[in-house]
């Protein structure tokens, strides 16, 4: 009976550490005549990519230089864990500089001229008799106020605002004398413009000028009243609030935040044993006594006034979240800027004579800056993906080359046991082999004497080749 070498199955603990440059060698591939073999370099069925990059701690004892790759791992820990909070700041900033209210607001000087132009007066008349020029005697005379306004740009840059896009509204009023009785007549003495479009809203026409146009050879006295927009919510406060917080104009947030440092600074916080506080004694109209009621034992933000509180608020005590209400009597409307202006008639223009500067906000585009923000984010989140994918292909690299270091570890054991005990590893080696033949035939089962001939493999390849792709699927090697 001829006799044949055993073949180490593919995936057994043989067959994945002995060498395969060796044909013939213990676990070696056997070349066999006849039957073409399949081309070794074709892709295999089942493909497994290396995702393990943990080294077995006996190897950082027999590797030189290993631990550099522990510190290494230790180190890409901590930047994984910065990388995640940087990750969830990013996503609350980006969320917050969407906000309208984030936007820096941009600042410059609003140069308002205010003079008048004439025509037809009667000296004009007489002037163009004396060079000669056509005159229509019965030309009436008028004169014509104007108001104007340019931007100046702090930087030195040329702003494209119009002059009511700073306005929330203008008005003229002329003051009616014996020389324009008309005017009370019609009823044409008042004239105003006011802003009817939201703050960010587009408006459909602006202008840098606000004319008055009338009829009229004599000078006429005039009062302009112009209200400046304000592109932030402040308000203008009271003498007696102006002078507690050092401003007199701010925001909501600012007042209350005022009075609340005062509060902490002083230390008017009621303490928490104080079980029971009377409701509120309020001097200020307005307020309902039963609302103002506390009740420490669920609110402990109870606020004693001093002296100076209980004068500038009214009241003795107040919850915290009651300040707001306290505040808004010292909330006064905004004041126009008012200027008093004679109209001459007895100049072709005055232009010159009256220059106004005003310190104002520029109109902020949000949709503008939303779409520049949100362009600048998406080149962050792109950058970040690519860097992303540099990252997974190093990874990949790295496990590749983890998992060459635990095989040739693998083949390094497999090596040293065989040389102190050949004959008890050999005796388990075939253990293993005839289990692993089991495990191939599942229920059909086999006959050792059949199987342990090469005729066998050669004629059944194509059977054991597919098992032993859904072996390594399931990983039951």
């Amino acid at each position: 009976m001829a006799t044949h070498q055993s073949i180490p199955v593919p995936g057994s603990y043989a067959a994945r550490n002995l060498p395969h440059s060796a044909p013939g060698a213990l676990g070696g591939p056997v070349p066999v005549q006849g039957k073409p073999r399949p081309n070794p370099a074709a892709a295999p069925a089942i493909q497994y990519t290396p995702n393990d990059l943990s080294i077995p701690a006996k190897l950082y004892q027999d590797t030189p230089n290993l631990e550099f790759y522990k510190k290494l791992l230790d180190a890409e820990r901590e930047i994984d864990l910065i990388s995640v909070k940087k990750e969830l700041d990013f996503h609350v900033i980006h969320a917050k500089s969407l906000q309208p209210s984030s936007f820096k607001k941009e600042t410059g000087t609003l140069r308002v001229y205010v003079y008048n132009t004439c025509e037809n007066q009667p000296w004009q008349k007489q002037l163009a008799q004396q060079r000669g020029e056509p005159v229509d005697p019965a030309a009436e005379g008028f004169w014509t106020l104007k108001v104007e306004g340019k931007f100046l740009h702090k930087e030195g840059k040329e702003a494209t605002n119009k002059f009511s896009s700073f306005l929330s509204g203008i008005s003229v009023d002329l003051i009616i004398n014996e020389d324009y009785p008309h005017l009370a007549e019609n009823q044409t003495h008042v004239v105003e413009w006011r802003d009817q479009y939201p703050q960010y809203q587009q408006r459909q026409s602006e202008f840098d000028g606000f004319d008055v146009k009338r009829p009229g050879i004599f000078n006429l006295k005039c009062k302009i009243a112009i209200l400046i927009k304000e592109q932030t919510a402040r308000f203008k406060m009271s003498p007696k609030f102006s002078q507690f917080i050092g401003k007199e104009e701010a925001t909501q947030q600012e007042s209350i935040q005022g009075i609340w440092q005062y509060i902490l600074f002083k230390g008017l916080i009621t303490k928490k044993e104080v079980a029971q506080v009377d409701a509120v004694t309020s001097t200020t109209p307005g307020l309902n006594d039963a609302a103002m009621a506390i009740d420490t034992a669920k609110d402990l933000t109870v606020v004693k006034c001093d002296e100076v509180l209980q004068d500038l608020l009214g009241v003795e005590q107040f919850r915290f979240s009651e300040l707001f209400q306290l505040i808004q009597p010292h909330f006064l409307p905004r004041q126009p800027i008012i200027l008093d202006y004679e109209i001459d008639t007895r100049r072709s223009t005055t232009l010159g004579d009256l220059a106004l500067d005003i310190p104002v906000e520029l109109p902020t585009d949000i949709a503008h800056l939303q779409r520049v923000t949100s362009d600048e984010h998406k080149k962050v989140f792109a950058e970040s993906a690519q860097t992303l994918v540099q990252i997974a292909d190093l990874n990949s690299k790295i496990a590749l080359g983890v998992s060459k270091l635990k095989n040739l570890d693998t083949r390094r054991d497999f090596y040293k046991e065989l040389n102190e005990n050949p004959v008890e590893f050999i005796k388990q080696w075939t253990k293993t082999q005839s289990e692993t033949l089991k495990s191939l035939k599942s229920d059909e089962g086999y006959d050792e004497e059949v199987v342990r001939r090469a005729q066998y493999f050669e004629d059944h390849e194509d059977v054991l080749k597919e098992k032993i792709d859904v072996l390594l699927g399931t990983t039951k090697f």
